[in-house]
């Protein structure tokens, strides 16, 4: 496992390289696309001894910055691995990797809005692992785990050296409950 983590690692790192220059990605795109697709899959399996964990992380990451290379080559497959996208971008616990992961997801979602009802026969999924993947931002590093809520926690404010993000989240959020309506206040 160490070995495909680093390579997807790599990835992710050549991903920021290609950042405004994506005609070098373009032949290559749809195969890692599904191949990451593949990995962030796993994150459905295995819970919290799964041991495809860190790679889910690393995956999560590289869909992020490949997103910021251009959308266009995550968005049309997001309804498919949204969920698990999320379940992942809200279990990286290297800050830099984190912004990447949630600006590239907001912009694949941007690509895509619809995206977010066709990722589930049932909306109020989507939206609850929304919220939750963005919660994610509050709980202190090292401390995610199944029973968060079940004992004692705090939460930390957003990083403020990420405030463009933290606005961004928030107008996503705010545009999201504006467009899903009555959808939004069955689940919230």
């Amino acid at each position: 496992p160490s070995v495909c983590n680093n390579a997807v690692w790599a990835l992710g790192e050549i991903f920021l390289q290609c950042i405004g220059n994506p005609a070098a990605l373009q032949p290559y795109a749809v195969e890692i696309v599904q191949n990451l697709i593949s990995i962030i899959m796993g994150s459905a399996y295995g819970g919290e001894d799964n041991p495809m964990t860190g790679l889910i992380e690393n995956a999560s990451t590289a869909m992020g910055r490949m997103a910021k290379v251009n959308p266009s080559f995550v968005s049309n497959d997001l309804p498919r691995f949204l969920l698990q996208w999320l379940n992942g971008c809200a279990k990286i616990s290297d800050a830099l990797e984190r912004v990447d992961a949630f600006e590239g997801l907001l912009l694949a979602i941007q690509a895509n809005p619809n995206s977010i009802e066709q990722a589930s026969p049932d909306v109020d999924q989507t939206i609850t692992a929304l919220l939750f993947a963005i919660l994610s931002w509050h709980i202190p590093s090292g401390k995610f785990s199944p029973t968060i809520l079940a004992g004692d926690y705090s939460f930390i404010p957003f990083p403020a050296d990420h405030a463009d993000l933290h606005h961004k989240l928030g107008t996503f959020l705010h545009q999201l409950k504006v467009s899903l309506g009555d959808k939004w206040n069955e689940v919230v």
